[in-house]
């Protein structure tokens, strides 16, 4: 009898245990999936947002407009809130008829695309950091993994993420997770959420930082929205001549 009660709270045991720690890795490699679809949009919107919580906390808030369908066209907006104070046009970036634009707190500038490699009819492309994994090693990444529906949860390895993170060793990873809607092989909604500590020298500061968005519109009709205003972003070739003239002024009143 007391062999089978044993016997009976050690199968309860690695029932619950396993239930604990349970991994579906076709789940796993569903995510990774999706994550490299993403990543090769044609067109978008991106509404996010980034919290760092360290000795001191603060946000940057992006959205993002995406369609290069046929021309590249884009835009970026950042936002950022530290304390009481909020930024709401920290920076905002724009491409547009292979011109950049950059609008830094008030200060705009444009450019030509191709100072920043993108030339012609090329597209905006985001690089995949694990395409050259294999499947094993792709679901090495997560401990555990749960899903409802098209909602999926996954822990993260700590230890993968802080070499990840910071291959000199002086990041420890406590917690890391994520969470994240897939349909039709692509993330529609992502949360990351990581917590931990960072050292140097003889001093230790516990960190958490999130990232979130929300991913509509992927590869339909998206209307990028640009500011009225693009022809008078003074360009740096308009600011390379200003300063020729200005030295060029002061050598003659020199002489």
């Amino acid at each position: 009898m007391k062999n089978i009660l044993s016997l009976f709270l050690s199968f309860c045991l690695c029932v619950g245990l396993a239930g604990c720690s349970s991994k579906n890795d076709d789940d796993i490699l569903k995510f990774f999936q999706a994550f490299d679809h993403t990543l090769d949009a044609d067109s978008a919107e991106i509404i996010g947002k980034v919290t760092i919580d360290t000795n001191d906390s603060y946000a940057m808030n992006l959205t993002a407009q995406l369609n290069q369908k046929e021309d590249l066209q884009l835009a970026v907006r950042l936002g950022l809130e530290a304390g009481d104070n909020r930024q709401d046009d920290y920076l905002d970036f724009y491409i547009k008829d292979g011109k950049t634009y950059l609008n830094n707190m008030g200060t705009k500038t444009q450019s030509t695309a191709d100072k920043i490699g993108i030339t012609g009819d090329e597209k905006l492309s985001a690089y995949n950091p694990f395409l050259d994994y294999t499947d094993d090693e792709l679901t090495e990444f997560f401990t555990s993994s749960s899903r409802d529906g098209d909602n999926y949860s996954f822990d993260i390895d700590t230890g993968k993420l802080a070499d990840a993170l910071d291959s000199l060793g002086t990041v420890e990873v406590k917690e890391a997770h994520l969470d994240a809607t897939i349909k039709n092989n692509t993330i529609r909604k992502f949360k990351l959420t990581v917590s931990g500590t960072q050292n140097a020298s003889d001093d230790s500061a516990d960190f958490s930082f999130s990232i979130s968005a929300r991913i509509r519109n992927y590869n339909k009709d998206v209307t990028v929205d640009f500011p009225d205003d693009l022809d008078s972003y003074s360009t740096s070739d308009s600011s390379d001549t200003s300063s020729s003239d200005t030295s060029n002024s002061d050598s003659s009143d020199a002489s």
